[in-house]
This record gives structure tokens, sequence and C-alpha cells, in this order.
């Protein structure tokens, strides 16, 4: 009985810990799926069938990571240190970060002469890399894997970590304001507006652009300055995550549109 009661806590636990950036990964891929022209949709649907949506598909890559694809771990974030702050040159180590992922999960999505099973992991991973590069602290710092070791406090007294709060916490309280559908109906409006905006087609650029955010004094990440992540704090950056999400969301879909258009 205390065995079972203990395993039903750790499930628990590992559900409410990943539950904001499943919620954020699978509208990127959802929204991206709605933006797809009809000739993608017919090349990508097949891999897709298999988890259902592309949405879900999107969280798969979480799921092996720390199973049966521990050599990926490394392909969800890419870090710089303080003194290195331009994603466009930074190297990527032996183990792999995420723009070398990226690259090489797209040039096997595109290359027929692969598998299908092989494609069809690479759109997987693609979908959900997209999701990760814009998230900022996925391009923290090493020394405290991406905000991971910068221990803080809600205003409640909860203990926790500036990648947790970025990673679930800030969605989590706009979900207590406001009800589930309130961070779907506002990425949805962004999208509309950021369709006629031209986007870079470089991963590079999308890692700077989180970079710069997690610099910005008032996200206080540099040099550990947050201490205690109000209320306040996580509802200052409610826009900065909704823009991130519709973003992520647009970039991929126009990335793989791109790849299936012409001669494909």
């Amino acid at each position: 009985m205390i065995k079972k009661l203990f395993v039903t806590i750790i499930f628990i636990f590992s559900l409410d810990a990943s539950a904001w950036w499943d919620t954020a990964h699978k509208l990127v891929c959802d929204e991206a799926y709605k933006l797809l022209t009809a000739d993608t949709k017919n090349h990508l649907d097949p891999m897709l069938k298999e988890h259902g949506s592309f949405g879900t598909a999107c969280l798969w890559a979480d799921w092996v990571k720390n199973k049966d694809r521990k050599d990926t771990r490394s392909w969800h974030y890419i870090n710089l240190p303080d003194s290195e702050q331009n994603t466009y040159k930074t190297s990527c180590p032996e183990n792999g970060c995420l723009i070398a992922a990226y690259y090489e999960q797209l040039n096997i999505l595109k290359d027929e002469s692969q598998g299908f099973r092989e494609r069809q992991e690479a759109l997987w991973f693609i979908g959900h890399l997209v999701g990760d590069i814009h998230q900022p602290m996925h391009v923290g710092y090493p020394e405290d894997r991406g905000g991971n070791g910068h221990r803080l406090e809600l205003s409640d007294g909860t203990q926790t970590n500036m990648h947790k709060v970025w990673d679930g916490q800030i969605i989590e309280r706009m979900e207590s304001l406001h009800d589930k559908d309130y961070l779907s109906a506002n990425v949805t409006q962004q999208i509309q507006e950021l369709l006629s905006i031209p986007h870079s087609a470089d991963i590079e650029s999308w890692a700077q652009e989180s970079r710069d955010i997690a610099m910005q004094q008032s996200v206080g990440y540099r040099n550990s300055e947050l201490k205690i992540a109000t209320n306040e704090y996580l509802e200052s950056h409610f826009e900065t995550v909704q823009e991130r999400i519709a973003l992520a969301a647009v970039r991929l879909s126009q990335t793989l549109n791109k790849l299936h258009q012409g001669d494909h």
C-alpha cells in the first residue's frame, strides 16, 4: 500500500512538472498545423497518424529523452556562458545541442531516401525543437543548466527555479487568473498579426531572440538577481510567453511549407 501510494505521488508530481511546457509544445504544433498548405499536410499526415495530431507528436521528444533516447537529452537546449552572447558564433559540444540537432533532423526529413520511421521521428523532433528554442531558458547558462540551478521562491513560499518558472509556472499563473482557453485565444490572435511580418528561417536567429530575452533585466536571470518570482513577476511576462509560442507556430509552419513546396 505504501509502495503504491509512493508511486502515485511520483506520477502526479511528474505530471505537474511537465504539464506547462506540454501545453506550450502542443499549442505550437497544433497552431502550426493549421497554417500548413494542403500539399504539406498530405506529405506529413501519414507521419502524424501514430499520435493522432501534430500537437501530441511534438511531445514525444520529451517522453523518450530519459528512456529509449538518452542520447538526445542535450538536443533540447544550447547553453552559452555570459561572455558569449552571439548564438551564431557559439559552438555545439560533442554530445550535441539544440541548433545542431534541428539542422540534422531537418536534413533527415527532407531526404526521401531515408526510411519512413527516420523521417517520422525527424518531424516529431523538429516540431519539439522549434518550441524549445523559443523558450528563453533553453538558451541559458551552462553552469546553472539553463536556470535549473537558479533557485527561486514563488509568492506563497513554494520552492522553484528560473527554468521551471519559464517552463511552466508563468502559464500556470495565467490559467489561475483566466480560463484554460485564455492562452490559446491570445496565441491565435498574435499569430494572425505575425503572419504579415517577415521571419528569419535561421534557428540561430530564433535562439538569439530567446537569449536576448533571458538577458533582460526584467527577467532577473543574469547574475541570479531574481530571488522571488512574485505573482506580479509572472503576470508581467504573460505577453512574452504568448508571443514566443505564436512565433514558434508561425516559423514551424513556414519551415515545413517551404520544405514541401515545388518538386515535392
